[in-house]
C-alpha cells in the first residue's frame, strides 16, 4: 500500500502542478529544505539512539559513521552525483523532465529504506513520510515541467517492489540493529538533500555519493553473522 500511495503522490503532485502552475509561486525552496532537514534529525535520532535509564545510548553509531565514511568516499569514486547530473543534463525537455524527476524521487535514503521495512515489518510509516516530502516537490516539478512529470512514479515505485522483494526474500539475514543503521543512513542523506535545497545548492553536498553506504552497512552485517 505504501508505493502505491507514494507512486499515487507523484502522480497527483505533478498534475495539480502542471494545471494549476500559474497560481503556484515557488519563490525559493528554503522551507521545504527546513522541512526536510527536520523530519530527518528527528528520524535518525530515533533509529540511532535508545534511552536507557535517563540517559541516551546509541545503537550502532560507530558503524553507521563507518559506513558513511567508507560508502562516502566509494561513491565519490565513483562520481555518482556528477553522472547523475549530466544524466539528467540531457537537451530534450520531456526526457530531462522524465530523468530530472526520477532521479529526485527514486534516489535517496527513504527510497530504500521505506520499502524493506514494509517487506520485513510491513510498516508504511517511511513510505507515507516519503509520500509527504514527495507531494509539495511534485507540486514544484509540475508547475516547472509539466506532466511528464506524472511519468516518473512508475521507475520509481518499480524500484521500490524490487527493493521490497529483495529484501523480503532475504529477511532472514536482516536483523533489527540493520534496519536502523539503514534507516539512520536514509535520514542522512535525506538531511542533506534538505541541506542543500536551504543551500540552494550554492554549496550542495554531493549526498548522492552516499549511497553505497547503504551496501556498506549490508556487507558489514552478512560478514557479521557468517564471522558468528
Amino acid at each position: 500500500m505504501g508505493i502505491l500511495i507514494n507512486a499515487c503522490t507523484i502522480m497527483l503532485g505533478g498534475l495539480f502542478g502542471s494545471l494549476f502552475k500559474s497560481r503556484l509561486a515557488f519563490k525559493n525552496s528554503s522551507i521545504f529544505g527546513i522541512s526536510v532537514i527536520l523530519i530527518s534529525t528527528i528520524g535518525f535520532i530515533e533509529n540511532i539512539f535508545g534511552v536507557s535509564g535517563q540517559s541516551l545510548e546509541s545503537s550502532g553509531l560507530f558503524i553507521v559513521v563507518f559506513a558513511l565514511v567508507i560508502g562516502w568516499t566509494f561513491g565519490e569514486w565513483l562520481r555518482m552525483d556528477d553522472k547523475l547530473s549530466t544524466l539528467a543534463g540531457t537537451k530534450n525537455a520531456y526526457m530531462n523532465a522524465f530523468i530530472d524527476s526520477t532521479v529526485f524521487f527514486g534516489i535517496g535514503g527513504l527510497q530504500i529504506c521505506g520499502p524493506i521495512l514494509l517487506a520485513l515489518e510491513h510498516d508504511s510509516s517511511q513510505l507515507y513520510l516519503k509520500s509527504v516530502i514527495d507531494f509539495p516537490f511534485a507540486l514544484m516539478f509540475g508547475a516547472i515541467y509539466g506532466k511528464t512529470v506524472m511519468l516518473s512514479a512508475i521507475p520509481v515505485a518499480g524500484i521500490q517492489t524490487l527493493i521490497a522483494l529483495a529484501a523480503y526474500f532475504s529477511g532472514a539475514y536482516i536483523s533489527d540493529a540493520m534496519l536502523g543503521q539503514l534507516c539512520s543512513i536514509g535520514y542522512i542523506i535525506l538531511f542533506f538533500s534538505g541541506f542543500n535545497l536551504l543551500c540552494e545548492n550554492q554549496q550542495k553536498i554531493k549526498n548522492v555519493n552516499m549511497i553505497p553506504a547503504i551496501l556498506v552497512i549490508i556487507l558489514f552485517n552478512l560478514t557479521l553473522n557468517l564471522w558468528r
